[in-house]
């Protein structure tokens, strides 16, 4: 196991819901209390009538992305349990350093977090808080991208919400200029179904200045298997989405790298090592279903937590992902195999 927690930093995992029809692309509303219960409020669906016990229609619907899109680069990642090399993390916009190969530098340089899970058995401990509902945590030995353990994360998709998460609440929170990069690597056997919002991403914090008492930056998808940008807040409510062209990669590991600026409302998105330009969000999204915002992004004045893992709103069919080689830190962390990041 490598961890080190030397100063501040954070990480991610979360979301609200989506309805894709043929005709109308909609978005999502679910706000959950943070110990993971649907708080007061129903679900309400942008664009469409509300279903049995939902709340309210929202905003207007949003453009279907693209049924096509791409994978967003090639597969990172070896067989189960194989060693990952990688260099030292460059700065934004720039590849590890020449020591990237086999041998070369630690796939944790740069970083204020970095844990492989070796250390753990049984579910992820301290610093780490396991959340669920309908899903379960645990350590697992048949996948993993460096040595023999990763995190396994399982949802029941039996009901409208599960969650299956690892999270930092507290410490190392706040981060000093309230901005980091988080990376990991991701296993799904399969995205969602079309039409269920999911999470594998989330920071959260409040927004006093907004009178919002909690905002939440987000990573996952809703509409055909692709990505979506998503933020959702409590006090003021928002529930906005920015939906991607670009896939969630199946039955394969990939490296997933993400930054969260809460002085710029900014956040970006890479995968294996390439930007995915259209999950960019600067202030505003695509759309929203609650407009108490002005559809504005604000985001957290201070990330005070940050989760990881698998949360999705609505039924579905059962689910499985692997997480591994987790990282944060306030500059770019490389993927594990030695690669940088594109500048966006």
């Amino acid at each position: 196991m490598s961890f080190r927690l030397p100063s501040p930093q954070i990480l991610l995992a979360a979301a609200c819901p989506l309805l894709w029809s043929a005709v109308s692309l909609s978005a999502c509303s679910d706000s959950k209390t943070p110990n993971g219960t649907p708080s007061a409020g129903a679900n309400s669906v942008a664009g469409s009538s509300p279903s049995a016990g939902a709340g309210a229609g929202g905003g207007s619907a949003g453009t279907p992305a693209a049924s096509g899109g791409g994978s967003g680069g090639a597969t990172n990642a070896g067989s189960a349990g194989a060693a990952v090399t990688g260099g030292a993390a460059g700065s934004l916009g720039t590849t590890a350093g020449a020591g990237g190969g086999a041998g070369g530098g630690a796939p944790c340089a740069g970083a204020l977090i970095c844990d492989d899970f070796e250390a753990y058995t049984g579910q992820p401990a301290a610093p780490w808080k396991v959340s669920t509902n309908q899903g379960t945590v645990a350590i697992d030995t048949t996948r993993s991208t460096s040595g023999k353990q990763s995190v396994k994360f399982s949802t029941t998709g039996a009901n409208n919400y599960q969650r299956a998460f690892i999270g930092l609440e507290g410490a190392p929170f706040p981060i000093a200029g309230n901005a980091f990069y988080g990376r990991m690597m991701i296993y799904a056997t399969s995205a969602a179904n079309d039409g269920v919002h999911w999470t594998m991403i989330e920071a959260d914090g409040p927004v006093a200045a907004q009178s919002i008492t909690n905002a939440q930056v987000r990573y996952g998808g809703q509409q055909m298997k692709t990505l979506m940008a998503n933020y959702d807040s409590t006090g003021k409510k928002s529930d906005c989405w920015q939906h991607s062209a670009t896939k969630m990669p199946e039955a394969q590991w990939a490296c997933v790298q993400w930054y969260f600026d809460g002085k710029t409302n900014t956040q970006k998105f890479w995968l294996n090592g390439m930007a995915i330009d259209d999950l960019t969000v600067v202030d505003y999204g695509t759309g929203c279903v609650d407009h108490s915002t002005g559809d504005k992004w604000f985001f957290p004045q201070d990330f005070s937590k940050a989760y990881v893992g698998w949360e999705s709103y609505q039924k579905d069919d059962a689910r499985e992902v692997w997480i591994d080689d987790v990282a944060i830190g306030t500059q770019a962390i490389a993927c594990p195999t030695g690669g940088g990041i594109s500048p966006l």
